[in-house]
């Protein structure tokens, strides 16, 4: 009998311990490592997140999904911008993808069909590139927006 119990104990715990959540899906805001915004500020936040892990989620400070990085950059200058890339899309001025400036944002659907929905950001810096979390095998990484894949989904450039 006091096996079973054991047993079943144990069988208990494994089963309440697999409900447990991989990842804390709480918003967290970056904290504030400049007091206000600038091109250097920015271009050492990008540099120092260069290579990082991409995890769908989180923004950071050690892994980062494509607006994570997005909001987590722009956090650490003391600008506050929604948390998700469709959204972030609806603030700021438009431009044109040929008259970007260093630390615009770049929006793409990145959909199979290519639907006109933002999926996806990057950060313009400079050059004709952008920073993007761009997949769970590439991470953080710099891309040429004239990369056919990207240059025929850009949505908007904010």
């Amino acid at each position: 009998m006091k096996q079973y119990f054991l047993l079943l104990t144990l069988l208990i715990l494994v089963f309440l311990s697999g409900c447990t959540p991989k990842y804390d899906y709480t918003i967290h805001k970056p904290k504030i490592k400049y007091s206000k915004p600038s091109r250097k500020a920015l271009a050492m936040t990008l540099k120092e997140k260069l290579g990082s892990e991409y995890i769908w989620a989180e923004e950071g400070p050690r892994a980062f999904d494509c607006s994570g990085l997005t909001y987590y950059s722009y956090g650490r200058m003391n600008m506050e911008i929604p948390r998700v890339s469709r959204e972030q899309a609806k603030v700021g001025k438009s431009v044109a993808l040929s008259e970007l400036q260093y630390g615009d944002l770049i929006f793409f659907d990145t959909t199979k069909h290519k639907t006109g929905k933002i999926t996806h950001v990057g950060i313009y810096i400079g050059d004709g590139k952008f920073q993007h979390a761009s997949s769970s095998t590439e991470g953080v990484i710099n891309t040429d927006i004239q990369k056919l894949y990207y240059k025929k989904r850009v949505v908007a450039c904010k």
